[in-house]
């Protein structure tokens, strides 16, 4: 066959074939995006139902709406039991409020103690205040680029800052290992009136979207929870583009405070082999946090981003209302002390934890 009868037969079978860019059934923004391989970063194949690796052999399929593209579980729930409460989330999608829906939720969560489930819904609920600053620190630190701010957060959670940042960006794609959070955080856009961002299900170690493909990424109470941290800093400085920025709000091993995620005193300063069972020792709940100290987070930074700027985290009169009047007093101490320079020096190695940025082209 010659070579340009070869190329007709090319364009009359790609004539009658329609060309795929997703699935069917996935969240009208998901359409706007462009995927690769988590793993190799071939462009897919799309078929009807799924996206397809021909260079891995890995098929990637959607549920409800959302591309999965894990390639392992979350920490708490294997593949099977994340789908299992995904569905209890999606059976109640409909009937509830936010809050309503959070308090279904756990009311199944066998792996959380009864008297820490309000406290984990009411810290959801306060999220989206605490993302709202997280907000303004990247409107003022990171400057917009000329063809608008392409944001792309890992761990979002229920959705908290996303539904602060929706309108101060050109795109903001949220990412989670967990389905089941990913389908919550749809009832927080519902609630508003709005219809949700792009949400995809990913593993933040190995991100299905091609290199230099956002201007900043996000990670708020998200670098503690994932398998492979210096993995996941090094995706980020993949994706990101030339002078892109990666937002970290991160919690401090060696704080004072209360763990949140324990909600007990002290967890850092336990050797890290022990820490899971001191916590299921004192409150029968799993814990599986690994939180950096001030030094860890410089030296898992510098390699990739050069020095961080790391600075000790706000909190707004609105979140701090919200709590006992021996909390705020506590947090006012707080706050008053990190703008005195003794002080605030302190506390950068025992205070809560911190706001950092990396900037990739700083190296």
């Amino acid at each position: 066959m010659t070579q340009s009868a070869s190329v007709s037969c090319v364009a009359a079978r790609n004539s009658a074939v329609e060309v795929r860019e997703h699935p069917n059934g996935v969240l009208p923004s998901v359409r706007r995006l462009h995927f690769v391989c988590p793993l190799c970063h071939s462009e897919l194949a799309v078929s009807e139902t799924s996206y397809h690796c021909e260079d891995c052999g890995k098929t990637f399929n959607v549920h409800a709406g959302i591309p999965d593209f894990r390639v392992f579980p979350d920490p708490y729930l294997d593949l099977r039991e994340d789908r299992d409460r995904t569905e209890i989330v999606l059976a109640g999608l409909e009937k509830y409020d936010l809050k309503g829906l959070l308090d279904h939720y756990w009311k199944y969560s066998d792996i959380t103690p009864e008297n820490l489930r309000s406290k984990f819904v009411q810290s959801a609920l306060r999220g989206e205040e605490r993302a709202r600053l997280a907000v303004e620190t990247l409107k003022s630190k990171v400057a917009r680029p000329s063809g608008g701010t392409r944001i792309l957060e890992i761990g979002s959670g229920t959705g908290n800052f996303l539904a602060a940042a929706i309108g101060e960006c050109d795109v903001i794609v949220g990412t989670d290992i967990a389905m089941r959070w990913l389908h919550v955080s749809r009832r927080r856009f519902m609630d508003m009136g709005i219809s949700p961002p792009p949400l995809v299900c990913c593993c933040a170690e190995h991100l299905p979207f091609a290199d230099g493909a956002f201007d900043v990424l996000a990670a708020t109470s998200t670098l503690e929870f994932v398998s492979d941290q210096r993995k996941v800093l090094s995706e980020a400085f993949r994706v990101l583009s030339a002078e892109g920025t990666v937002y970290l709000n991160t919690l401090n091993r060696y704080s004072l405070a209360m763990d949140p995620y324990s909600h007990l005193w002290g967890v850092g300063f336990v050797p890290r082999r022990w820490q899971s069972k001191y916590v299921y020792w004192r409150n029968r709940s799993i814990y599986k946090a690994r939180l950096l100290s001030f030094n860890e987070l410089k030296r898992s930074t510098r390699s990739l981003f050069g020095s961080p700027e790391i600075a000790l985290p706000d909190i707004s009169p609105d979140i701090l209302r919200q709590f006992s009047r021996f909390r705020q007093m506590q947090i006012r101490i707080y706050r008053s002390l990190k703008n005195i320079r003794p002080f605030s020096s302190v506390l950068r190695y025992f205070g809560p934890g911190w706001e950092v940025l990396l900037k990739k082209g700083r190296l």
